[in-house]
């Protein structure tokens, strides 16, 4: 039959379609209508789970390793700051007499005495003088029916000159001593009268990172320090959130000769330098601050007695000067988001711009705000720092890390674990802060999702 007949194949190399080929692709098979079974139709269309933008930046956060890490050291130094002083009998500004200057190390009660009596033995410690040793040497020859001539007298009277020269001359340290006899410190430093208590039996909390010249626990110092920096960090960085957004959003979105003027007016305060401004500052309310301070006893008096001048200048001065970059990147978002079309719909709905802004245009910058926020705490803890460090900055009996590095140098060569433990704590502080607030930036970066 016609319809049977063997269609004729294309020749090899021609354009022309195979169309035995493509009337074959009709061909079904007689199970090709049969209903799915159970299992085929759990696994025709993989639903895909539903993630939220936090869900998801939280996905790619933990995958970046160096941010993890600074995290997890952020959470072991803000516990170090906030809840150890919980588990310290001591206070920052409490004197313990009798602890003065200790060492992050001490010597047993045993070694102290061996150490005492080497000194002893090699100092002269305990040699009598020309007169002693004479009368000591007559009351030894009366004992034996002797006396003394001049020329013995005279011998035994240059030998003591001589035994006390000798040991002026060649005086043994406390450590050269102890090295000499082989002994070896214990961690943690106790005063002698702690250890005798210890001896009794009493319970005595070791001081972990030595003590001061006042006798000052060291290690909650630095406790309480960490914790004023991280809190003048958070409150300066909150501080410029709020102002760099307000103004920020509100140069991007009216645009035209309002953000031709308001950014002339952050290129006039980015050229300002602000630690002579907080010095300025600082100078300036001092008097006023004390005049304030003792005009009352209520909440602000107290706590402008607590924060001191140094501290309320640097808080005005990032008012004043820290959130101009905030302001950039915030206004540059706005300018990007403005032209959406939810936010000509909302125009369009009778929206005023307050309400767009609040509700439309700063959540969907919500993750250039975090990220440039969490980066403003280390720079913010570090101009503490290194204010308290040139002494303009908190107030005793207030202390931060700065001012612990500060009083750390004035004995650096007898003491230098004063000053290095403290600004290994800050820089490793500032780093994991940086190195952190990276990743989170890189987490929550729209354009970096995979």
């Amino acid at each position: 039959m016609a319809h049977e007949k063997k269609l004729k194949k294309a020749p090899f190399g021609s354009l022309q379609p195979d169309v035995e080929d493509i009337l074959s692709w009709n061909d079904l098979p007689q199970d090709a209508f049969s209903p799915a079974s159970v299992d085929e139709k759990e696994n025709f269309i993989q639903d895909r789970k539903s993630v939220s933008y936090w869900a998801d930046a939280w996905r790619r956060l933990r995958k970046n390793v160096v941010a993890m890490v600074a995290l997890g050291i952020i959470v072991l130094l803000a516990l170090f700051a906030f809840v150890g002083p919980f588990f310290v009998p001591y206070t920052h500004s409490q004197q313990i007499r009798g602890s003065e200057s200790l060492d992050p190390w001490h010597y047993s009660l045993e070694d102290q005495n061996r150490i005492s009596a080497y000194m002893e033995e090699h100092n002269g410690v305990g040699l009598l003088t020309p007169e002693e040793a004479v009368a000591k040497a007559q009351a030894e020859a009366e004992a034996a029916g002797k006396t003394l001539t001049r020329a013995e007298i005279a011998r035994i009277r240059a030998q003591a000159n001589v035994n006390q020269q000798n040991s002026q001359e060649e005086q043994v340290t406390f450590e050269q001593a102890a090295a000499e006899l082989g002994i070896r410190t214990q961690p943690f430093g106790y005063s002698r009268a702690e250890l005798e208590r210890k001896a009794n039996g009493e319970n005595v909390f070791p001081h972990v990172f030595g003590t001061d010249d006042l006798g000052r626990d060291s290690m909650v110092r630095i406790m309480v320090g960490a914790r004023v920096s991280i809190i003048v960090g958070i409150c300066a960085a909150l501080l410029v959130l709020v102002i760099g957004a307000v103004y920020g959003s509100i140069s991007g979105y009216c645009g035209g000769m309002v953000d031709t003027v308001m950014q002339r007016i952050v290129e006039m305060i980015y050229s300002i330098p602000e630690v002579l401004v907080i010095l300025l500052l600082s100078a300036t309310l001092k008097e006023g601050l004390a005049e304030f301070q003792n005009s009352g006893n209520g909440p602000l008096q107290n706590l402008v007695t607590l924060l001191g001048p140094n501290l309320i200048s640097m808080f005005i001065a990032f008012g004043m000067l820290y959130w101009v970059t905030m302001s950039r990147i915030i206004r540059g978002q706005i300018l990007q988001l403005k032209q959406q079309e939810y936010v000509t719909a909302a125009r369009a709905l009778g929206a005023k711009g307050g309400r767009i802004i609040k509700r439309h245009l700063l959540p969907n910058c919500i993750g250039q705000i975090v990220t440039t926020t969490f980066l403003q705490i280390p720079a913010a803890i570090f101009l503490e720092s290194f204010l308290s460090f040139l002494g303009v900055g908190v107030s005793a009996p207030l202390t931060s890390l700065g001012s612990i590095c500060s009083e750390g140098l004035s004995g650096l060569n007898s003491y230098p674990y004063r000053l290095l433990i403290p600004a290994l704590i800050l820089s490793i502080l500032i780093l994991s802060l940086n190195l952190f607030g990276d990743g989170l930036r890189d987490a929550l970066d729209p354009r970096l999702k995979k």
